[in-house]
């Protein structure tokens, strides 16, 4: 019995004689709102020949202006390319070979590497800093398994050396000590060298600010130092000094940080002096990096920059492209719109 006089059944009864009732209370249609049933106020805007002529007008106005910088900008970087193939190299085999590089001071040659003399004209006054890059091309630092052979764990801390699970096949030496660095991306760092000299004067090479400081101040750790590094029968590149902690080692970072094409540049230093148009600059290059092996190729860039980096006429020719593209748009929706509106 309820509180008033009436029966508990009856009142069930009422709900079972009221099936909208029942079919309410075990609906899942959401609560009623204007948000969601999309009654809220908005803008429609009607695309009238009017505002899609004038848009694509206003698109081409600012478009080429940006283009046409850009490409103005890309024009004044002076660069200078040269391709090193292997049958220009020539074997140091006798000591007379290596007392003129020595005299020169440019590189400290080994007896058995391959070096190169090569005399470059500037074409163009370049503002320091110059910067020197290497090309290498056909090398995939995007291929699966050598992108994962690295242990970052290990870069950054002196505590994690061990952690060598993902460096197979360069993770641990042959008595099972921990490799530091680790990985393939490490064991194949670049390791070809360059020096430069103008009129048998030594142009020095600035390793400072090549490398990310991201990079140096959180990837890298400063109380972790190379250890069991190319110690292997099969050495893959540049070795490391084992008294410089490797967020001080900048070439290592810089290749550390993998390139998503085969096509890539990398820093390898900066000229800090200005070179004249003209000049004739002596470069004197250790060729140690085996390229050929796998069909790969490697260049020497010398390159100045400009507010939007280094020399690329690609921005350029898009934006005067879409911008000219927007403008014949504009023209043809306008003739069709005088001769035959509707």
């Amino acid at each position: 019995m309820d509180p008033n006089g009436g029966s508990s059944s009856a009142g069930a009864a009422d709900g079972a004689s009221d099936p909208a009732a029942a079919r309410r209370r075990h609906s899942k249609k959401p609560k009623y709102s204007r948000f969601t049933q999309q009654e809220l106020p908005a803008c429609k805007p009607i695309l009238t020949p009017g505002w899609v002529i004038s848009s694509f007008i206003f698109v081409g106005i600012i478009f080429i202006p940006i283009g046409l910088a850009s490409l103005f900008a890309s024009e004044r970087v002076v660069e200078i390319v040269h391709a090193m193939t292997r049958t220009v190299f020539l074997q140091v085999t006798a000591m007379t070979c290596l007392h003129i590089f020595k005299a020169m001071k440019l590189i400290r040659p080994v007896p058995g590497h391959f070096l190169l003399v090569k005399f470059l004209t500037v074409p163009k006054q370049m503002k320091s800093p110059v910067y020197i890059y290497y090309q290498l091309d056909n090398f995939y630092q995007n291929h699966r398994r050598y992108v994962k052979g690295r242990s970052d764990k290990q870069l950054r801390s002196r505590a994690s050396e061990n952690d060598t699970s993902s460096c197979d096949p360069e993770d641990v030496t042959s008595n099972k000590s921990a490799i530091v660095p680790c990985g393939l991306i490490a064991w194949s760092l670049f390791n070809d060298t360059y020096g430069f000299s103008v009129n048998n004067t030594l142009l020095g090479v600035s390793k400072k600010n090549i490398a990310w400081k991201s990079d140096q101040q959180h990837k890298f750790g400063s109380d972790v130092y190379p250890k069991n590094f190319q110690s292997g029968g099969l050495i893959g590149g540049a070795k490391l000094n084992s008294s410089i902690p490797l967020s001080q080692q900048v070439d290592l970072i810089v290749w550390m940080r993998t390139a998503a094409l085969p096509t890539f540049r990398k820093l390898y230093g900066k000229i800090e002096v200005d070179l004249e148009a003209n000049t004739e600059l002596t470069v004197v290059i250790e060729n140690n990096y085996n390229t050929y092996s796998f069909g790969g190729k490697k260049k020497l860039v010398l390159s100045t920059t400009s507010w939007i980096g280094g020399k690329n006429d690609f921005l350029g020719i898009a934006y005067i492209t879409l911008g000219g593209l927007s403008l014949f748009l504009a023209i043809s929706f306008l003739l069709i719109y005088i001769i035959k509106p509707r």
